[in-house]
């Protein structure tokens, strides 16, 4: 068949084809999915740990090799990389180009056991291991909150907390980020002198503060008919709490921390 002399003879067939091929075209390029932010995603985890007080190699020894040792036997890893510093080790993986995307959720969870296997072999000083694998958020919408006077930063950030939670069950709205947070923080200024003239050990202070403010499970009273649960009431609710915190002397004195700091 001679398809360039067909073509010539019947000519309404062929525009006829055409015409279809076009429609056809047409209609399929409007109905063809499209995002304003295509998703991709980056096959690439990031190990952090701390071991404080230690030189590079001491570092590399007992932190990254043992923990490279562990993520080696993991699937489909393409490549570690690893650096070491003083009192630092960071291990960068990556995973074979080909997996699929949908598959990753999977590695992560594999690594991050692998992670919890490890981490109870580490010296006693190591921080907790802290895998971070979300390189891939694209932050499209960024507001600013502002107040004026007579609002502090924790009605600030009170108020932030709160529209994120009114703003992430939106649909399509995958992760909502606040960033500036100020967090309050107490400073307590204890005076030298005064501690030296008391004989009061700093450090025994700082013990004082640590284990007042603390959470103690009290147990419950268990009768015929009732349980009562108890409960302690020692943590610290205000600067006034702390200013009247009693401090011990060596000497057996008593003394009000408000009145040896600020």
């Amino acid at each position: 068949m001679n398809i360039p002399k067909y073509s010539l003879e019947n000519q309404k067939v062929v525009y006829f084809f055409l015409a279809i091929l076009l429609i056809g075209g047409v209609i399929s390029f409007f109905k063809l999915p499209k995002k304003e932010d295509a998703p991709f995603v980056i096959k690439t985890a990031v190990l952090v740990t701390q071991y404080p007080g230690a030189n590079p190699h001491e570092v590399e020894k007992l932190i990254t090799e043992p923990i490279e040792r562990e993520i080696q036997s993991m699937t489909d890893v393409y490549q570690i990389k690893s650096e070491s510093y003083f009192g630092l080790s960071k291990i960068s993986i990556e995973l074979q180009p080909t997996i699929d995307p949908d598959y990753m959720p999977v590695k992560w969870d594999e690594l991050r056991r692998k992670v919890a296997n490890i981490q109870p072999k580490l010296p006693s000083g190591a921080s907790t291991i802290t895998v971070n694998d979300d390189f891939g958020d694209v932050y499209g919408i960024y507001y600013a909150l502002t107040a004026d006077e007579g609002f502090s930063y924790k009605d600030l950030r009170g108020w932030a907390q709160h529209i994120r939670t009114q703003l992430t069950p939106i649909e399509g709205v995958q992760k909502v980020m606040l960033y500036g947070e100020q967090t309050e923080v107490i400073n307590v200024k204890i005076s030298t002198s005064k501690l030296s003239s008391l004989g009061i050990d700093p450090t025994s202070i700082m013990g004082i503060l640590q284990k007042q403010n603390v959470q103690v499970n009290t147990g419950d009273i268990a009768t015929d008919i009732y349980q009562l649960r108890l409960r302690t009431e020692g943590t610290y609710t205000s600067l006034e709490d702390i200013e009247n915190q009693l401090i011990v002397s060596k000497d057996g004195r008593e003394v009000r921390l408000g009145d040896i700091a600020t």
